[in-house]
């Protein structure tokens, strides 16, 4: 399956029978962050009644998915904006949807409207991304063989995000995951050994 991510924040707004219903959507790498971002948004809006949330995290070969109601009938709020993330294939994202309380209840139908549609605003509000498995390697090498590694490196289509210089080279790149092997098989047939991956 092909999956989808963001690069920034999405945001919407939506209004039930009084209630206001403030999303977002975050680019995300840990649970971690989740928790942060929810300590945010609660601090952001002191006002709010229940910060209600979901993510789902690519780990390893598996999605590792949460959502929570914060006080929501169960059910009602989390899996709502769960279920858009899953709708639109998207991984390594957070969603938040805030509720300023309107004086009215709801009921079980219209929380899951509310968080359904307030979660998608926001998920229509960004451009989505093709999300690229990508795998970090790094190299030790002498200066002679930096030609050589970054002529490989330009026709893998790979990047460098590091590089230090001292009495050898030391360059890191990030690369798709599918083009990693034949990757390095052509750095150890182009130099006999003479640049060692130090880790990937």
């Amino acid at each position: 399956m092909r999956y989808s991510t963001v690069a920034s924040i999405g945001k919407g707004v939506y209004k039930s029978r009084g209630s206001k219903f403030y999303s977002f959507i975050h680019p995300l790498k840990s649970s971690d962050d989740h928790r942060h971002l929810i300590t945010i948004y609660r601090n952001r809006y002191p006002e709010s009644c229940h910060v209600c949330s979901s993510y789902r995290i690519l780990l390893g070969s598996r999605i590792d998915e949460f959502s929570g109601d914060d006080g929501e009938p169960k059910g009602s709020a989390g899996t709502p904006i769960l279920n858009q993330l899953k709708r639109n294939n998207l991984i390594n994202v957070g969603a938040y949807v805030v509720r300023i309380f309107g004086g009215s209840l709801l009921g079980i139908s219209g929380l899951i409207e509310s968080y359904s549609e307030s979660s998608l605003l926001a998920i229509d509000s960004i451009n989505h991304i093709e999300w690229i498995d990508n795998k970090v390697i790094s190299f030790l090498l002498s200066y002679e063989y930096e030609g050589t590694l970054k002529s490989i490196i330009k026709e893998f289509e790979a990047s460098i995000i590091n590089d230090k210089y001292s009495d050898k080279i030391e360059i890191s790149v990030t690369i798709n995951s599918k083009n990693v092997n034949a990757f390095i098989d052509k750095i150890k047939n182009s130099c006999s050994g003479k640049i060692i991956i130090t880790s990937n």
